[in-house]
């Protein structure tokens, strides 16, 4: 039988079960004294479980069997964009299959998922739905853009976006690698949600999510011109003079040679970035290309400046003023 430190050991402080500790060979006494902490009921660790995934994982020595991470704790795990407003709710969710005992405790929320719809990983350890339950299962608790938004994380291929945990990591210098899920693999899902809690909202948002998008604010840019009542922008389009690659743009009016921007603070605080972007939009004002760049200051909370600055351009651009 393992020894005590052998079960700790290379484990980072990672958490355990009482059953676990006491088969390693602790005793009920060192179980409950100050040397660990009680992330949850019947679950030890050295040190503290204080952000809300490290809080979710140290739930997963309590999973039962089959017992998977989901909705917004699985989504942090897949390293997906959980909205702001989620940071300090520290709530685990859990999924079990129809039939399986629900697990209980404070600060656990558990729901049982049809045997047509249950689809669980392991990821680097942890049971975890699959990305297309973990977009499902989250619809309870999102928005509608908010579902678009980590949709498109779910389908991106670019290894340019930021956090993204995937199952095998890119090859080194790859530019794209495997999305965690399909678009194919969301639509299948939204419409076998059917009546369940989020059903319509997944609908809805599976109609908006697009392949290309490199960062979430890409994605809420997107959405901010349309909510304006404006066309769709294209998402990550190729800029080319002949044959001569100018660059990619994050959002584009190809027809009207208009370029849409974010900058995130990378672009400003790397130098290197810094210097490619002014480059690249310096070459595409000599080619008559407008670029709109914009910030979170420019999108949030009142885009209505951004909004109006692209529908003036675009007005521009149709009464043939040119960009």
């Amino acid at each position: 039988m393992s020894g005590p430190e052998d079960l700790l050991h290379g484990a980072g402080e990672r958490p355990f079960s009482v059953g676990d500790g006491l088969r390693a060979g602790f005793t009920t006494g060192q179980l409950n004294s100050a040397e660990f902490t009680r992330p949850h009921r019947g679950v030890r660790m050295r040190g503290a479980a204080t952000t809300p995934l490290e809080i979710a994982r140290a739930f997963v020595p309590r999973l039962g069997w089959r017992a998977v991470l989901g909705g917004v704790t699985a989504a942090r795990v897949w390293g997906l964009p959980v909205p702001r407003r989620f940071d300090g709710d520290s709530t685990v969710h859990v999924l079990v299959p129809t039939g399986r005992n629900r697990p209980v405790g404070r600060g656990i929320q558990s729901r049982s998922i049809h045997d047509r719809l249950w689809e669980a990983r392991e990821l680097h350890g942890v049971p975890v739905a699959s990305p297309s339950l973990t977009w499902a299962t989250a619809a309870k608790e999102l928005e509608v853009s908010e579902l678009v938004v980590m949709g498109d994380a779910l389908v991106a291929t670019s290894t340019n976006y930021e956090g993204l945990v995937r199952p095998e990591p890119p090859i080194e210098g790859a530019r794209t690698a495997p999305p965690l899920a399909t678009l194919e693999e969301l639509v299948e899902i939204a419409d076998a949600w059917g009546s369940r809690r989020g059903g319509a909202a997944l609908r809805i948002a599976v109609t908006r999510i697009r392949a290309g998008v490199e960062s979430p604010m890409e994605t809420w840019t997107r959405l901010v011109i349309v909510a304006g009542g404006l066309p769709e922008p294209e998402v990550g389009v190729e800029v080319w003079n002949g044959s001569e690659f100018v660059g990619r743009v994050d959002l584009a009016y190809r027809a009207q040679k208009i370029a849409i921007e974010y900058e995130g603070d990378h672009h400003r605080t790397d130098k290197r970035q810094w210097r490619k972007d002014i480059g690249r939009v310096n070459r595409l004002q000599e080619i008559d290309w407008l670029a709109i760049r914009a910030t979170t200051v420019q999108l949030w909370p009142t885009p209505t400046r951004f909004v109006e600055q692209v529908r003036a351009a675009l007005s521009r651009a149709t009464d043939g003023g040119g960009p």
